[in-house]
């Protein structure tokens, strides 16, 4: 075995032990502050996922009836989990592009993304991508749009 294999054994044991000597250590943390913009093709459900809350936290919140999921974009939602620090914006700049979770990486769509260049990206195909993630037409994606590759 060559030292630079040895080497690279010993870091990927550090790495795994130290995973397991933090993994005890869980915090409350969100993505969201304590408001949300409410942005195109957002949903309740989305936006409880990405706000560490649930549906019904935010219906109680925001005083949107249980039979009712209508949010129009424009608006602000009270988070109930979320800290006083920042928000999500889908329209921003800086909320799009790759980036990665618990569940693994996933892309944030910006403003005149293809789906062709997301799964050059990721060096995979515009048919898994689209079937992946449920596309109906890959053709049509929106900016806020998270894809999993």
């Amino acid at each position: 075995m060559s030292v630079k294999r040895s080497i690279q054994i010993c870091l990927i044991l550090l790495l795994v032990a130290a995973s397991f000597a933090s993994a005890g250590k869980a915090s409350a943390w969100s993505y969201c502050g304590s408001y949300y913009y409410v942005g195109w093709g957002d949903t309740l459900f989305k936006i409880a996922n990405w706000c560490g809350t649930t549906v019904s936290a935010l219906r109680a919140a925001n005083g949107i009836p249980y039979y009712s999921n209508l949010i129009y974009a424009g608006t602000y939602l009270v988070i109930p989990s979320g800290y006083s620090g920042g928000h999500y914006d889908p329209g921003y700049a800086g909320s799009c592009g790759p980036t990665y979770d618990y569940y693994g990486a996933y892309y944030v769509v910006c403003r005149g993304d293809t789906l062709g260049g997301i799964a050059l990206y990721y060096g995979t195909t515009v048919n898994h991508l689209a079937w992946y993630n449920g596309i109906p037409n890959a053709n049509r994606i929106y900016a806020g749009q998270v894809i999993r590759p």
